[in-house]
Parts: structure tokens; sequence; C-alpha cells
């Protein structure tokens, strides 16, 4: 009878154990980091499958070579799943990118966790860089004035970004 009991409350709480672990992390960076403004490019602001998902790029979606600092491993080649590390250096009240490093011990100011869209090496010209913070859902009657607000480039997304890297975006701030 006892032993039943154990593996119902096992087989019951476990799921709900590892769903609350996944929404603790998920909000970490928000608690911990700091916030912080990231300039949004104007790219399809509204996806036609998902609805009011608001589709957002910034300056180091794609990256000129010759723009920033590169010291990531010779001979290594990264695919999408390999976290590197942009670092970001404050400009009166906004961030852009300066370097991109394979370890957050290189970074000299703001570390941020990324990863190429497209298989890359130091050789690379362009980085194509993806973060985690490309989606924002935006409510039916706010999407179109999001969408003005971006051709305008007007749009600037509130991100916190914890010790580690790891950021989540809060919220997308007109100016």
């Amino acid at each position: 009878m006892k032993n039943k009991f154990l593996e119902r409350a096992f087989l019951v709480g476990v799921p709900w154990v590892i769903l609350f672990v996944m929404v603790f992390t998920a909000y970490l960076p928000i608690w911990q980091g700091s916030k912080f403004l990231l300039p949004v490019s104007v790219y399809d602001p509204r996806d036609f499958f998902r609805g009011n998902y608001v589709d957002l790029r910034y300056e180091f979606s794609n990256l000129k070579r010759k723009d920033i600092v590169v010291e990531i491993s010779h001979g290594k080649t990264y695919q999408f799943g390999d976290t590197l590390f942009l670092d970001l250096a404050k400009d009166a009240d906004t961030l852009h990118p300066v370097g991109i490093y394979d370890s957050a011990e290189k970074v000299k100011n703001i570390a941020l966790k990324v990863q190429p869209r497209t298989s890359l090496t130091e050789n690379n010209t362009d980085f194509w860089l993806v973060s985690g913070l490309e989606s924002f859902f935006a409510p039916e009657k706010d999407a179109k004035e999001w969408e003005k607000s971006l051709r305008e480039g007007k749009v600037f997304a509130e991100v916190s970004i914890a010790p580690g890297g790891s950021a989540r975006l809060t919220r997308l701030v007109k100016k």
C-alpha cells in the first residue's frame, strides 16, 4: 500500500517538478540580470504563420568581421547549437557589438550568449547569429503600431542579461 502511494506520488510529482524548474530557470536572467536596450533592426515585423509575434533582428544578427574583434578556436567549425559569446559595449543607453569570443572569460564588457545561425569558422567574413531574443508577442491591436515604429527605426528591445550571458527579452520600447 505504501509503495503504491509513493509510486503514484512520484509519477504525478516529477512532471510538475520538471515544469517548475524549466519556468524558474527561464526567469533567472530577469531576476539576476541587468536591463539594457538593444536597437532593433527592421525585419519582417509580423510572422504570417505565428500570428502577432514580432520577428526581431539586431545589430548582431549579421556582423561583418571588419567591424568586430573575432577570437574563436582556430580550425573549429561552429554549428547552430554551439555557444559563443558576444561582447557588447554600452554606448549612451544602448548596447552595441564589439567582439565575438568562444568563452565568456575573454569578454571585456557585457557578455551575451549567442549561437551561429549557419556554420561558421574563424575565417568567415559574415557572422549570422541568433540569441533567443528574436520573437516578441504583440497583441493584435498593437501589432500594426509596432510594425510602423519598426520601419521608422524607433524601437528598442529591453533585455535582462545575467552575468553568465543568458538573456531574456522583457519588452519593446518606442523612442
